[in-house]
C-alpha cells in the first residue's frame, strides 16, 4: 500500500531537523570538553586569583544579589533581599529591589548617597556620606567585599556546568575572609564560585555560613554578575 504524500514530506523533513538536532549537540558538547580539559590544566588557585583580579579591575558590571536566613528545621529560607544594581568604577552604584520586604532604590555617585522615598518617590540626598562602604549593606551594595580573602585554605575545580545557557568553570572552595565584621557573627564560609571560561571572572556565586551564635540559623546568598564593562555612567537622580 502506497504511504501518503504528506507522510513522507513529513519523514522528509524530520530527519534533517532531527540530524542538525544530533550536530548541534555533539558541538556545544565538544566545546564544553574542551573547556573543561583546558581548565583542568590550570591550578584552580590560579584561576582564582586571576579572576578575582579581572573581576575587581572592570570598569563596570551588572549584579543580582539575594539574601537569605537559614534555620535547621525548616523547609523554607526567610528572604532578607533580592536586589540588583550596577556598578561603575571607582565606587559609584544604582541598586533597586526589595530588603526585608519593603522596595528599596538607592544611588551612589562620589561621596554623596542618594535614596528614594518609595510612598512619595522623591530622594532624599545624603551628602559627604558612603553607604555603599557600610558593612551591613555588603551583599545589596557591594558584593565583591565577599572576595576579600585572607586565605582560601580548601579548594577544588569541579568541572564545568551550564548555567543560564553558558558554560562556566566551577569552583568550590571554604576560604577565611578579610574583612573581620563579616566573621564577627559568621563563620564556617563555603562557596560555590563559577567563572567565564574566557577570562576566569565571575558570573554567578553561592556563599554559605553559619550563624556563630545559633548554630541552627545561617545565611545563604545567591550572587549574580554579568554585562563587564558594558554599564553606561551613573548620576544622581534628577
Amino acid at each position: 500500500m502506497q504511504r501518503p504524500r504528506w507522510l513522507v514530506l513529513k519523514r522528509r523533513a524530520v530527519v534533517p531537523s532531527l540530524a542538525l538536532a544530533l550536530v548541534l549537540f555533539l558541538v556545544i558538547w565538544g566545546v564544553g570538553q574542551l573547556i573543561s580539559r583546558g581548565a583542568g590544566k590550570v591550578p584552580p588557585q590560579e584561576m582564582l586569583k586571576t579572576g578575582l583580579e579581572k573581576t575587581k579591575a572592570s570598569v563596570s558590571f551588572r549584579y543580582q544579589a539575594e539574601t537569605r536566613l537559614t534555620s535547621e528545621g525548616k523547609s523554607d529560607m526567610e528572604f532578607f533581599s533580592k536586589v540588583e544594581g550596577e556598578m561603575v568604577a571607582p565606587a559609584n552604584i544604582h541598586m533597586q529591589g526589595t530588603m526585608m520586604n519593603t522596595p528599596i532604590e538607592f544611588i551612589q555617585v562620589g561621596d554623596s548617597s542618594y535614596f528614594k522615598d518609595q510612598p512619595s518617590g522623591r530622594w532624599v540626598t545624603l551628602t559627604g556620606n558612603r553607604l555603599a562602604d557600610s558593612e551591613l549593606f555588603y551583599a545589596e551594595l557591594n558584593p565583591l567585599a565577599y572576595f576579600n580573602f585572607k586565605d582560601v585554605p580548601e579548594l577544588k575545580y569541579a568541572g564545568t556546568e551550564i548555567v543560564n545557557g553558558e558554560t562556566l568553570l566551577l569552583l568550590e572552595m571554604r576560604p577565611n575572609l578579610m574583612d573581620p565584621f563579616l566573621e564577627l557573627r559568621l563563620t564556617d564560609y563555603y562557596y560555590k564560585v563559577w567563572l567565564s571560561p574566557e577570562d576566569y571572572r565571575l558570573r554567578q556565586a553561592v556563599l554559605q555560613a553559619k550563624d556563630k551564635h545559633n548554630p541552627k540559623g545561617g545565611i545563604e546568598i545567591n550572587l549574580r554578575f554579568w554585562d563587564y564593562d558594558k554599564v553606561p555612567p551613573i548620576n544622581p537622580p534628577v
